[in-house]
């Protein structure tokens, strides 16, 4: 894209330092008590289905992962 070593750096240098100065570094806001129960509410089920699917598939999955990385014998 750029023709010279020189002008490439610049230009990561700076883009790096755009990135830096829009990312905050401390939030100052209200955390609201009921975050804790959003989380409990939403982010723990979607982990429990998540597992319940791995052991449910389980004996699949490790079939196809065994499948996979095997060799044949012909």
């Amino acid at each position: 894209m750029f023709k010279s070593k020189q002008l490439q750096l610049l230009m990561m240098f700076v883009s790096c330092e755009i990135v830096l100065l829009t990312i905050p570094y401390s939030g100052w806001a209200y955390v609201d008590p009921n975050t804790g129960g959003f989380f409990f509410t939403t982010v723990l089920p979607f982990v429990y289905g998540m597992l319940g699917v791995v052991v449910i598939f389980w004996k699949r999955i490790v079939n196809f992962i065994k499948n996979k990385f095997t060799k044949k014998k012909d």
